[in-house]
Formats: structure tokens, C-alpha cells, sequence
């Protein structure tokens, strides 16, 4: 190797004012190429821009012209009618939304957006301290399904070897008595997990005796309040980190920084916006996010109203990463269902059941404090005697023993200003 170039000076790392002013540069570019494409090529789209000039979208602003989209929206829109034009549904991989909402959804990811998630997951588990020897153990609502076109992480390199090897990931449906004899045989080092999850799983270990030791835990599905992140690091001995993302931006949002300071935006694959009332929010202010992903090509995402409240901050993070940052995120929170027997059904499991019954628009699942369940269906259909018959078959098998009552309702209203959840338990904690 060339010694002059050994003592050539290190390129200096840019001031943070360059780094945002380079990031913004890189997201109206990108923010330009994913309307005009969504524009040109996604039945969905073209008709809901029906009548405007064809929009050349550069900046936030330019955005702001174009109507938002909700979950509703989407989801009575067919896929293909939201994919784009010329894709081939082989080369990419299906993703269905939890239905945290009561309202699951269906994206497709091409081999650039898988790509994109992996480096997104890379960069947050190395900034937690993760490393390539570490045993990870990656909790998922099921089993990918779709095409074959394999992630970054799927191909060669010496990441991907240890990933594969050293890398487990299981599904919520699984019994939770399970999970536990397989984490006290495999001792992983690394839990990636829904917050009910990790606090069922701390509570069974209690009502067990059962000791199991964490070094990170990566919360999600719900936020992470103090008593929660105290709880699981507690039980389990681990430094946790909360994250917030969502299938239909293709995984990874925004994640909490390791100096506790807020949670970084990936704002080089999403711009979010904060809205009240349809109107930008000050620095400081809660504001629904609103979410327009630039790498969802095959099914893509623009100004998504995601039901979401979280604080947009100007503040320079202690980190000097110089990614934007919130704070206060409040999702929707799901929770665990529990047995008197002792069983603990995951809030995934529930929602795929019931949520997969022909008929079934929007639903609500409640665990009463003696234990007891009521579910309330909106059906989508006149005939509703099969449709609840099938809702009390499924839920026989889900809870067994445990009584459940099921009514239909013309609508399902969020009370107040608590946060919506799909599946909510009120056993004491």
C-alpha cells in the first residue's frame, strides 16, 4: 500500500446544518421520482389525482397538493389496482399489515425496498450494540409469504453467513410455554419483539420461576412507557430499545436513539409529515404522521394517514447522527390475552383469526378483568349468521375455556383520547 496515501488526512466529517441540507437535497429527488411514478404507472393513484395537473412533486410543499390517503382507502382497493404497472408479483415478497387497526392490509416489496429494510434493521441493531456473533431471536406476525427474491441478507457476505446462522425467527402464534424452553436451551443474546410479547413472556417467567437474560431488547407494536421499559429490563436484565415501523413503509420508521433523546427518522427512505386538522404542526406540537415511503415501487405509499400522534422536535441529538427526530409516539397498543389456566394467546394470533373470516370488515377484541371476552364485528355483508358462526367457531379453539360473547355493531369508535386497540386486555397487570 502506498504510504503517502496512509498519511493523507481523513475527509472531515460534514458540520450537521451540511448533513441536513444534504439529506434534504436527496429526499426531494427522491420524493420527485416516487409521485411521478406512482402518477404514471398505479391505477390506485392516477385516479386519485384525477383532474390535477400531472404534479412535480419536489419538495414537502408540492406535496401538501395532493390528497391524503387512509387505510380504508387501500384496503377495498384491490392489490393490482395498487401496484404498479409491469410488476411481477414473483419477484417480490407479500407483507399483510398486523391489523393492529382491525383493518389488515397487502403490500408488495420489490428486491430494492427488501434491500432497503435490511440495511435500515442493520444500522439500528448495530447502533444498539448488536454485532455479527450475537444470537438474535426475530419475532414476526407469520411466515413470509410471496416471492422468492431473497434480501440482501439472503445472499452472500460474511453478514449474511452469521445472520443465517446465528439468526431465529419465530412467529406469535406459537404457544409462548414454547418460546421459553427454546430461549432457556439456545440463550439468545438479542430479542426483537412486540412490547406485549416481551411483557407476556416477563410475566411468564415470573408465574414459572424461570430466569432468562437478554443483553438488548428492540421493542415495537406499542409504546414503550416507562413502566413497561422498567418491567421488561428488569426481568430480563437487558438494555431495551423502543422502534416504530410498519409493513406498508417497509419495516423500519423511526428508532429510539441509545442516548435516550428520541427516535431518528429514516428519513433517506421516508418522509413523514405531521398534521392537525389537515394542517403542518409547529417543531414541539403532536401531529398525526402522515407518511410517504420512497422505495415502495411495486405497492407504493404516499401521504398515508397512518392514525398515529407523535412530536416532530428540531432539537441537535448528542449523537450527531443529524437524522430528524420525535418523540412521543403514541400507536395503537395491542395487547395479550390470558387464560386462568395460564395460557397466554398473542395479539397476532387473534387478529389473524378473526381477522381472516370472509365478511368480517372491522373488529374489536376485549378481555374483561374476570376474564371473560367480547367481541364486537362490523360485518360486510347482509347475510351475518355464518359470519358470527365462524367468529364463535375460531374463538372456541383460540381461548377454549374462557366465555366470549360476540355482538355486531354498525361501527367501532375510539373513546375519547385513549389510543385504539384492536385487541385489548384490562386484566390487571
Amino acid at each position: 500500500m502506498n504510504a503517502d496515501f496512509i498519511l493523507q488526512p481523513l475527509t472531515p466529517i460534514p458540520p450537521l446544518r451540511t448533513k441536513r441540507k444534504i439529506l434534504l437535497e436527496a429526499q426531494s429527488r427522491k420524493l420527485q421520482h416516487i409521485v411521478d411514478h406512482a402518477y404514471s404507472r398505479v391505477p390506485f393513484y392516477q385516479n386519485l389525482y384525477q383532474g390535477l395537473v400531472p404534479p412535480s412533486v419536489t419538495d414537502i410543499e408540492g406535496l401538501r397538493k395532493l390528497p391524503q390517503v387512509n387505510k380504508d382507502q387501500l384496503r377495498v382497493a384491490p392489490l393490482d389496482y395498487r401496484t404498479a404497472a409491469g410488476t411481477s408479483h414473483s419477484t417480490c415478497r407479500l407483507h399483510t399489515t398486523s391489523g393492529s387497526t382491525g383493518m389488515p392490509l397487502q403490500v408488495l416489496e420489490d428486491a430494492v425496498s427488501l434491500s432497503y429494510r435490511d440495511a435500515k434493521n442493520l444500522r439500528l441493531l448495530w447502533n444498539y450494540g448488536v454485532r455479527p456473533l450475537d444470537r438474535i431471536v426475530w419475532l414476526r406476525i407469520s411466515d413470509t409469504a410471496g416471492g422468492a427474491q431473497p434480501t440482501s441478507g439472503d445472499a452472500g457476505g460474511l453478514w449474511a453467513h452469521f445472520r443465517n446462522k446465528l439468526t431465529m425467527h419465530l412467529t406469535y402464534g406459537a404457544d409462548l410455554n414454547e418460546h421459553l424452553r427454546l430461549f432457556s436451551v439456545w440463550k439468545p443474546d438479542v430479542l426483537i419483539a412486540a412490547t406485549p410479547y416481551c411483557k407476556g413472556l416477563a410475566r411468564l417467567c415470573e408465574r414459572t420461576g424461570k430466569n432468562l437474560n437478554f443483553r438488548i431488547m428492540v421493542t415495537s407494536g406499542v409504546t414503550l412507557d416507562d413502566w413497561s421499559r422498567k418491567y421488561i429490563s428488569n426481568t430480563f436484565g437487558a438494555n431495551v430499545y423502543d422502534h416504530y415501523g410498519m409493513e406498508e413503509a417497509g419495516g423500519s420508521i423511526a428508532w429510539e436513539c441509545p442516548t435516550r433523546s428520541g427516535y431518528h427518522i429514516n428519513a433517506e427512505t421516508v418522509l413523514l409529515e405531521f398534521l392537525s386538522n389537515g394542517q403542518p404542526v409547529g417543531a414541539g406540537e403532536p401531529g398525526e404522521i402522515h407518511l410517504t415511503s420512497f422505495y415502495g415501487n411495486a405497492t407504493p405509499i404516499l401521504r398515508y394517514s397512518t392514525g398515529d400522534i407523535a412530536v416532530p422536535i428540531e432539537d441537535e441529538c448528542a449523537c450527531g447522527r443529524g437524522l430528524p427526530l420525535i418523540r412521543r409516539i403514541q400507536g395503537r397498543a395491542i395487547d395479550f390475552i390470558a387464560t386462568e389456566q395460564g395460557r397466554y394467546i398473542s395479539p397476532g394470533t387473534v387478529i389473524t383469526a378473526i381477522g381472516n373470516v370472509a365478511g368480517v370488515g372491522q373488529f374489536k377484541v376485549l378481555q374483561r378483568e374476570d376474564y371473560s371476552i367480547q367481541i364486537q364485528l362490523v360485518i360486510q355483508q347482509r347475510e351475518t349468521d355464518s359470519v358470527i358462526r365462524e367468529v364463535e367457531r375460531r374463538c372456541s379453539l383460540l381461548f377454549r375455556e374462557e366465555p366470549v360473547s360476540v355482538s355486531v355493531v354498525n361501527s367501532i369508535e375510539n373513546l375519547g383520547d385513549r389510543k385504539f386497540r384492536v385487541v385489548e386486555s384490562r386484566l390487571p397487570r
